[in-house]
């Protein structure tokens, strides 16, 4: 046994003794008030710089340090800001690119009318002096030739008439398909009804992989085949889309499409669950065991967890 000089404590080796006079707070505040310099080996935490003697204190003050939480804290702050100000950026020029499509194929159309009078007033012209110049070669009356072309006129409009309407619907078909990623999502009750047939036992025997391939082939797709609801952030599962009115919405954890499509597939669940229930009369394996699967099974879709949000991202993660 070894004492200590200063508090009298008794030690049992004298890396212990060494130990205590460097660490023990009653021990120092003793040799501090005997002017005694001890070297002390201290450790300071790496958010809010506050120092300590014991490491292990150190590192529990460091995982409650508040300025640790506020440091996380601004830097979720700060990325949720970015994410915003980046969707903003993305919807302004897609605006900016629709409108200037649009100006120009207007500017185009007006051109074509403007050429498509013309030739018409130049056409109008040339019969003109057609009808004067068979009228004096033929001896034919004004209204006979007019009659004779009459038809050739209106083929002749017709024609031009059809020229713009294809141009027209080229116009408009190409300004959709630069809008496409603008489309906004349909979650409502009446349109999720209408397709919820399209939800069939074999995508409910692969539970919740089954289940996210449904969704993504039958729900947020456009009548393109164009993905409208996409994961931006795969770690916190985010996703987003646009409304009926164009904002973004951010969807967390896909609560949002989740809650729309559960209510709609209550029904084909317990349809499929109970077709699966009745293969357990023709099976010769245990049915206790069978039972426990199935059941599984309609939790899994039932409850859309882990392995549709593994599908779900997998599926729609916008690199």
């Amino acid at each position: 046994m070894v004492k200590c000089e200063f508090c009298d404590k008794e030690l049992s080796t004298n890396s212990s003794l060494k130990l205590h006079q460097t660490k023990t707070k009653y021990c120092l505040e003793k040799q501090k008030a005997l002017n005694i310099s001890v070297s002390i080996t201290s450790v300071l935490c790496a958010y809010c710089g506050k120092d300590f003697i014991h490491k292990h204190r150190k590192d529990i003050h460091e995982n409650n340090c508040t300025e640790r939480i506020k440091s996380e804290y601004q830097s979720k702050n700060d990325e949720n800001i970015n994410l915003k100000k980046e969707l903003t950026h993305m919807k302004e020029s897609y605006e900016k690119e629709i409108a200037h499509m649009k100006e120009s194929y207007e500017k185009e159309i007006a051109h074509m009318k403007e050429s498509y009078e013309k030739e018409i007033a130049h056409m109008k012209e040339s019969y003109e002096k057609e009808i004067a110049h068979m009228k004096e070669e033929n001896n034919k009356t004004k209204s006979d030739i007019y009659a004779e072309l009459y038809n050739k006129d209106q083929q002749f409009i017709l024609e031009q008439s059809k020229r713009l309407v294809e141009k027209a619907g080229t116009i408009t078909t190409n300004i959709k398909a630069k809008n496409i990623t603008m489309n906004s999502l349909n979650l409502s009750q009446e349109r999720l009804e209408s397709i919820k047939d399209t939800y069939t036992i074999k995508h409910y025997e692969r539970g919740g992989v089954g289940q996210a391939d449904w969704v993504v082939d039958n729900v947020i797709r456009d009548d393109s085949g164009t993905l409208i609801y996409k994961c931006t952030d795969k770690n916190r599962k985010n996703f987003i889309y646009h409304d009926d009115k164009g904002n973004i919405v951010t969807d967390i954890q896909a609560k949002r499409l989740k809650e729309a499509i559960l209510p709609i597939m209550s029904t084909k669940l317990k349809e499929f669950k109970k077709i699966k229930c009745a293969e357990l009369a023709e099976q010769s394996d245990d049915e206790s065991e069978l039972l426990e699967k199935y059941s599984n099974l309609y939790n899994e879709n039932k409850a859309m967890g882990n392995e549709f949000d593994k599908r779900l991202i997998e599926k729609t993660y916008d690199k």
